[in-house]
């Protein structure tokens, strides 16, 4: 499985035995997927903490994925991409390549990379406990300046973290921002992408787009 390198993935089988594996890692570890057929998803889940016994391994939940996921600064679509959004002011212009002879949507992104991006999005940290949430105001000086897409507690950096969409001005790592939650104003700070440094699959460059 170690042989297989990051963002790929092999395919086993057919029919009820076909079997997906990928390694893309989407909580910022060296992680895999597994895909099967669901009449065989019960006997894969059991196969898999057999032979994960010795190491101890335990099953988490969807919230505590979601955690991991943002720290390391990754979008989940439908919170912080969708149909509204492109990849320039995402944060993904890594995965498309302006200078092919033509795709859909070409001319449009070529605008946006001509012109600027009209938001960026951005990683935050939040002083105190107070998380922000999903369509949280974010304000400079009282004056709105961007929208929380994801938010939650940084549990490997011990405070809270979100992502927005910033006017660019204010998208700069070390901007002073505050956050609307629970109706009152939280300081935050603009910081990079991955809040948290530490994951395993940080070093490892994603592959442009071919």
């Amino acid at each position: 499985m170690r042989e297989l390198e990051f963002y790929t993935f092999f395919e086993d089988g057919k029919g009820e035995d076909w079997t997906l594996v990928s390694r893309t890692g989407y909580t910022g570890e060296d992680g895999f997927e597994i895909y099967v057929k669901a009449s065989r998803a019960l006997r894969t889940w059991d196969r898999v903490f057999e032979a994960g016994a010795p190491a101890l391994i335990r099953a988490i939940g969807l919230g505590a994925r979601d955690t991991l996921r943002l720290e390391m600064g990754y979008c989940l679509y439908g919170n912080d991409i969708d149909e509204t959004t492109n990849p320039l002011e995402a944060g993904l212009g890594w995965t498309v390549r302006l200078n092919k002879a033509a795709f859909i949507g070409k001319d449009a992104l070529v605008a946006v990379e001509r012109a600027g991006p009209k938001r960026k999005l951005a990683g935050l940290t939040l002083e105190g406990e107070r998380i922000a949430r999903h369509g949280a105001e974010v304000t400079h000086q009282g004056t709105p300046v961007g929208e929380v897409t994801s938010g939650s507690m940084g549990i490997s950096i011990g405070k809270p973290v979100a992502m927005a969409y910033l006017q660019p001005e204010h998208a700069r790592t070390g901007s002073k921002l505050e956050v609307l939650t629970r109706g009152q104003e939280t300081p935050a700070s603009v910081v990079g992408r991955p809040m948290y440094p530490g994951g395993s699959v940080r070093s490892p460059k994603p592959r442009r787009a071919t």
